[in-house]
Formats: structure tokens, sequence, C-alpha cells
């Protein structure tokens, strides 16, 4: 850099020679050196400056970043609901098609049915009332006669009767001509003639009774199954009037059936309607979720081009803070150093005393404070940290007036033990709990991590400090490496605002 300031001053010389020959060169080399130191502030600055930018913009951006990632999981998630309405949308609409063309099918077979049954139940009630108007008619016919075999039987009784009178009769006739002697013989003659009627009528009347009776037992027993058919006859026909009428809620039924299909097609088309809806609105959904998809990761790529900015600006500023240039930040840089060595020799020293060990001080099995949200940790050190630490790190925060926060934490980020300010307890609300209760936490973001993995002199970093709620404070973040008898345990972080 020298060579070129030379070669600068000598082309400046040059030039000037041309405009003004008289005119000669007067710069001393302690002047070079106090311009030199001046060029190097002023370039630390604004490289201070511009590195406090683009902390804050890699900020923003990582803010963009994940809640555009956010709005594309949920875009993606309602472009899968969308496609699952689409689906469900078309399925119902099948569903109403073929519920259109089932209950169409059914209505015209109801239609048919009905007027089957119809003209068979008609039929049938007619058959029915003939049969009834037989009965009725046989059983009239049936009475008539068992009227005149009652007739005809008093007729027999009388012609049987005559018969026993002719009988006794020719007896006495008999008995007469025999007395009457030779005169009585023609008398006799006819009066067996007589008695020879009479019993042959006497025969056949018996006959005709019984065979009478025999007609009327018949009768009855008809007049008894035609009356039986007669009341079923009518009962049937009772029963067929019941039938028609549930014939009829029958075609009710087939109305109501034909009434469905007209409010299933009202149906079917909104659901078509939405459907194809829904498939607009799906396509553009997807391209959208493909879009957004796309400005995420593109925006993840430009956050990671920032963060390597970031990287370098603050090496930049580094390189500067090491060339021996006193900055701003120079006595800040040089205390901290000092304290971070203070922190180590003190871990030393009570290693030595066996209060506590090498590996209690490296422990990192953390274990989890039930019930604090931010998620609090213990470890074996951190009861030892909160008792030596406080002196150097409550002091830090008199030394410098931008110093916000002053604290240790281990190679993984964890800070066991933090200002008194910022060690509260809990409380019900994680946003006052993530501003106010910081220690016991894991601090494992860029910036802690390479707080405490960091094995240079010192590393000066800027950073948005999450203070809860989306709440952030522009910092820049010091720190130098703490280490025990030659082990690196993490580093002294110091925190402190742009300007005062």
């Amino acid at each position: 850099m020298h060579a070129l300031q030379v070669k600068h001053r000598d082309q400046s010389t040059d030039f000037r020679d041309e405009e003004t020959p008289d005119t000669q060169d007067l710069t001393s080399p302690s002047q070079d050196q106090a311009q030199l130191e001046r060029a190097m502030n002023v370039i630390g600055s604004q490289i201070g400056e511009l590195s406090i930018n683009i902390a804050d913009t890699s900020g923003m951006i990582g803010d963009v970043s994940g809640s555009l990632s956010l709005q594309a999981g949920e875009l993606h998630s309602l472009t899968r609901d969308i496609s699952m309405i689409a689906r469900s949308n078309q399925t119902v609409a099948e569903a109403s098609n073929g519920a259109i063309v089932a209950a169409t099918s059914t209505h015209k077979g109801l239609e048919t049915t009905t007027q089957s049954v119809s003209g068979i139940l008609i039929n049938a009630v007619s058959d029915i009332k003939s049969m009834a108007t037989n009965a009725t008619e046989t059983t009239g016919v049936l009475d008539a006669v068992s009227t005149q075999i009652t007739e005809i039987h008093s007729f027999s009784e009388a012609i049987q009767g005559i018969a026993t009178q002719t009988q006794i009769l020719a007896v006495n006739a008999g008995i007469m001509a025999a007395n009457a002697g030779d005169a009585g013989r023609g008398f006799a003659v006819i009066a067996d003639a007589v008695k020879q009627l009479a019993d042959k009528t006497g025969t056949v009347s018996r006959d005709m009774v019984t065979r009478l009776q025999a007609l009327r037992e018949i009768v009855d027993q008809m007049q008894k199954q035609n009356s039986d058919n007669e009341t079923a006859a009518t009962a049937a026909f009772r029963r067929s009037t019941e039938i028609e009428a549930e014939l009829q809620k029958f075609s009710g039924f087939s109305e109501s059936v034909a009434g469905m299909i007209t409010e299933i097609e009202r149906i079917s088309a909104p659901v078509e309607e939405t459907t194809h809806a829904c498939s607009t609105v799906l396509a553009k959904v997807s391209e959208l979720d493909k879009q957004v998809h796309n400005s995420a990761e593109m925006l993840t790529a430009a956050s990671t081009k920032i963060d390597r900015l970031v990287s370098f600006s603050e090496d930049v500023i580094g390189e500067v803070a090491q060339s021996g240039v006193e900055t701003e930040d120079t006595p800040l840089i040089r205390h901290c150093m000092a304290k971070a060595a203070e922190v180590a020799s003190i871990f030393e020293q009570t290693i030595k005393s066996g209060i506590l060990s090498m590996s209690d001080l490296f422990d990192e099995d953390y274990q989890p404070l039930p019930g604090t949200n931010p998620q609090q940790h213990m470890t074996r050190f951190t009861r030892h940290t909160d008792r030596l630490l406080p002196p150097i790190q409550e002091a830090m925060l008199e030394f410098d007036p931008r110093v916000t926060f002053c604290a240790a934490v281990d190679r993984n980020g964890y800070l066991p033990t933090h200002n008194h300010v910022f060690s509260r307890p809990q409380g019900p609300d994680p946003i006052w709990n993530t501003a106010n209760c910081r220690n016991r936490r894991m601090f494992d973001d860029r910036t802690g991590l390479a707080a405490g993995r960091n094995r240079k002199p010192f590393v000066l970093q800027t950073y948005r400090r999450d203070m809860g709620g989306g709440v952030f404070s522009l910092m820049k973040d010091l720190s130098a490496p703490i280490i025990v008898d030659g082990r690196h345990w993490g580093g002294l972080r110091i925190g402190f605002k742009i300007s005062v």
C-alpha cells in the first residue's frame, strides 16, 4: 500500500509540475502515515456502516424468507385442500348423476309396477265382487232348495202316514173277508193288493225320507260353506279397497321420487359449476404455488449471498481493527480480549483448586428446565459461572456507554450466566421472557456460534438481536476466545450499540 501511495504521490507530483512547475512536493512520511490512518479510519467507518446496513438487510431478507417460506407452505397446503375439494365435488357430481340415473330408473319402474299392480288389482276386485255376488245368489238358491226339501219331506211323511193307514185298513179288510167266508174271498184279494201297495208305498216313502234327509244335510253343508265363502269374499272385497288406498300411497311415493329427481338435478348443476370453478382456481393456485416456492428459493439464495457479504465486511472490519489503526472500537476490543483472558484464568484457578473439574467445565449435557419458554438449560458448570462471571460481566457495562450486555458463551452457543438485568425469573409471557430472561439459553444462531467458536484474537460482527414479539435491535457483537489450559471453551461476548 505504501508503494502505491508513493506511486500516487509521484504521479501527483508530475501533474503538479505540469500545472505549476515551481511547486514542490512538501509531503513528509509522518504526514503520509497520518493520511493513511485517516483513510483507514474513514474506510473502516464506511465499511462498518456498510456492514451494519448489510446485517440489517440480511435480517430483513431472513424475515421475509421465513415469512415467504411459511406462506409457501400454507399456499401448498391450500393447493392440496382445493385439490381435495375439487375431487370431492367431482365425486359428488358423479354421485348426483348416478343418483339421477338410478332415481329415474326407479321412477319409471315404479310407474310401470304401479300401473301393472293397479290393473291386476282392478281385475281382482272385479272378480272378488263377482264372487261375492255369486255367493249371495247361490245362498238364495240353496235357501230355496232347502225350503223345497222341507216341503217334500213333509209330503213324504204324509204319504208314509197314508201308507200306514192303508196297511191298517188292508189288515182289517182281510180280517173281515176271512170272517165272511166264500163271499169275502174277492174282497180278500183286493185287501191283499191294497196291503201290498201300502207296503211298497211305505217302503218308497221311507226311502225318500232317508234320501231327503241326506240331501238336506248336503244342502245344509253347502249353505254353511257358501256362507263362509260369502264372508271371505266380503272381507276380500274390503281388503281390496284398503289395498287400493295403499296403492294410491305407492303412486304418491312415485311422485316423491320424481320430485327428488328434480331436486338432485338442481343440486347437480351448482356442484358441476363449483367443480369447474375449483379446477380453474386450482390451476391458478398451483401456478402461484410454484412461483412462491421459486421466489422463496431465490430469496434463500440471496440471503446466503448476503450472509457471505456480511462475513466479508466483518473480515474487512477485523483486518482494519488489527492493522494497528485506532478506531472508536479499538479500546473496547482490547478490553474484551483482556477480560476473556481473565475469565480463562479464573476457570483455570477454579479447576486447580478442585472446586470445578475440567470435564464439568466442558459439560455438553444440556438439561432442559421444565416449564420454561423460551427453553432454558442447566449444565454441571452453570452454578459455578453464576458465581464466577458476574463481577467481570457487570463491570463491562460500565466500561463503555455503548455496551448493552456482556456474557460468556461456550462453543455451542450456550449462555449460562447473563447480566443481572437479563436474568430475571421467567413469567407466563414468552415475549417478555425472550427479552428479559436470556440466561441459561442456547443462542446457536450464526452470530452466537461464531462468537463461541472463534479462535482468532477477536471477531467483530453486526447482527439483529431478537428481543421477542418481532422486535429486533441492530447491534455490534464483539467476542474474544476463552482458552482454558490450551482447550477452547468458548468466548466472551459483548453486544454494543451502533452509536451512543
